[in-house]
C-alpha cells in the first residue's frame, strides 16, 4: 500500500509539472504582463488589505461586505487606469496632433539660434569655442538635410511605440484585477506547495512587498509631485501648454538620474534664445531647489515614512542597491523593470538570508564531523 501511494504521488507530481509547463507555453505571450501585474499586486497589497477592511465594516450593507474583495480590486484597477492609462493616451494623442502642425523651417531657425547662443558664451575659452564651432557647422549641415517626411516617420514610430505601450497597460490592468481578486487563493496554494515553514514564507513575502512598495510609492509620488510642480511653473510663466508639459515631466521623472531634465532643459534653452533671463533663473530655482532637492529628498522620504507608519511595511535593502536594481531592471525589461528589478533582487536577498540562517544553525557536514572529533 505505501508503495502504491508513493507511485501515485510521483505520478501526480509529474502530471502537475507537465500541465504547468503546458500552461506556461499557452500563456507564453502574456507571461510578461502577468509578471508585471503580479509585482504591481505585491506593491499595492497593503492598500488592498486596507480597502477590504473598510468594506467589511458592520455598518455597511451586506451585499457590499460580501463583495468587498471585488469592489476593492475594482477601485485599485480604476485608480491605475486614471493614473497611468488616461495621461498616457492624452500624451500620445496630443503629441501626434501637435507634430502635425510643426513648421520645420521655424524649428531649424530656432535651433540654430540656440546653438549660436551656446557657442557665443564660450568666446573667452578658445579651445572650447573652436570645438563647439566645428560641431555647430556639422550640426547645421545635418539639420538642413532633415525633411518633413523624415519627421513624420519619426513621429509615427514614436506614436506606434506608445500605442503598443497602451495595449500592454490594458493587458496588465486585466491581469492585475484578476490577481487582486484571487490573490488570497494563490498565496494559500503557494504556501501549501512550498516545502518551507510559515515563518519563512511570511519573511519572504514581507521583504519582497516592503522593498517593492517603497520603490513603487516613492516613484509614484515623485511622478505626481514633479509633474504638478512643473505644470504649475509653466502656467505661471505663460506661453506653454502647461498640462502637456506637466504630464511629460511626470513621466520623465521616473527615469533614473536624468529625470525631468529631458523636459526643462529644452524649455531653458528656448527662454535663453528669447532672452528671458529672469524666467531662466526662476526655472532653475524650481527644478533644482523644489523638484530636485525638496520633493525628491525631503517630501518623498516623509511620504514613505507616513505610509510605513500606516501600512506597517518594512524593507532592509540598501538605497544604492535599489537604484542599481532599477537601472538593471529597466535595461532588461524596459519601463516595467522599474519595479521588476527591485522585486527580484529583494526576493533573492531574502532567500539568501534564509539560506544562510539555516546553514548557520545546522552547519555543513564537514563542520559536524569536526565538532564530533573534538
Amino acid at each position: 500500500m505505501p508503495k502504491q501511494t508513493d507511485e501515485g504521488v510521483r505520478f501526480l507530481s509529474y502530471l502537475t509539472l507537465g500541465l504547468l509547463a503546458a500552461s506556461l507555453y499557452i500563456f507564453s505571450s502574456y507571461l510578461h504582463y502577468i509578471l508585471v501585474a503580479t509585482v504591481l499586486a505585491l506593491c499595492t497589497s497593503h492598500g488592498l488589505t486596507a480597502l477590504v477592511q473598510i468594506f467589511e465594516r458592520p455598518s455597511l450593507p451586506s451585499f457590499i461586505r460580501k463583495q468587498k474583495l471585488f469592489i476593492s480590486s475594482t477601485i485599485l484597477t480604476l485608480f491605475f487606469l486614471c493614473l497611468i492609462f488616461a495621461p498616457l493616451v492624452y500624451f500620445v494623442s496630443e503629441t501626434y496632433s501637435q507634430m502635425q502642425g510643426v513648421d520645420l523651417e521655424h524649428v531649424k531657425e530656432v535651433t540654430m539660434q540656440m546653438v549660436d547662443k551656446v557657442v557665443s558664451f564660450t568666446d573667452s575659452i578658445p579651445i572650447l569655442h573652436k570645438f563647439l564651432d566645428s560641431l555647430k557647422a556639422e550640426g547645421f549641415s545635418a539639420l538642413k538635410g532633415v525633411s518633413m517626411e523624415a519627421l513624420y516617420k519619426a513621429v509615427n514610430g514614436v506614436a506606434s511605440g506608445a500605442g503598443g505601450l497602451v495595449v500592454q497597460i490594458g493587458w496588465i490592468l486585466i491581469f492585475y484585477f484578476l490577481i487582486n481578486l484571487n490573490g488570497r487563493q494563490i498565496l494559500a496554494f503557494a504556501a501549501r506547495v512550498m516545502p518551507t515553514s510559515f515563518d519563512h514564507e511570511k519573511y519572504l513575502y514581507r521583504e519582497c512587498t516592503g522593498t517593492v512598495a517603497v520603490v513603487f510609492y516613492g516613484t509614484l509620488f515623485n511622478m505626481l509631485a514633479q509633474g504638478v510642480t512643473f505644470g504649475l511653473l509653466m502656467a505661471f510663466l505663460g506661453g506653454y501648454n502647461a498640462f502637456y508639459l506637466g504630464v511629460l515631466a511626470g513621466f520623465c521623472s521616473v527615469i533614473p538620474i536624468i529625470g525631468a531634465a529631458l523636459v526643462y532643459i529644452p524649455v531653458i534653452a528656448f527662454e535663453l534664445v528669447s532672452q528671458e533671463y529672469v524666467h531662466v533663473v526662476i526655472i532653475l530655482i524650481v527644478v533644482w531647489g523644489v523638484m530636485g532637492f525638496f520633493i525628491d529628498n525631503i517630501l518623498r522620504i516623509i511620504f514613505i515614512s507616513y505610509l510605513k507608519r500606516i501600512f506597517g511595511f518594512e524593507y532592509t535593502m540598501n538605497e544604492i542597491l535599489i537604484l542599481l536594481s532599477i537601472l538593471a531592471g529597466i535595461a532588461s525589461f524596459g519601463f516595467w523593470g522599474l519595479i521588476i528589478g527591485p522585486s527580484v533582487i529583494a526576493l533573492t536577498l531574502a532567500a539568501a538570508n534564509l539560506y544562510s540562517s539555516q546553514v548557520h544553525h545546522t552547519g555543513f557536514p564537514e563542520e559536524a564531523e569536526i565538532d564530533e572529533k573534538q
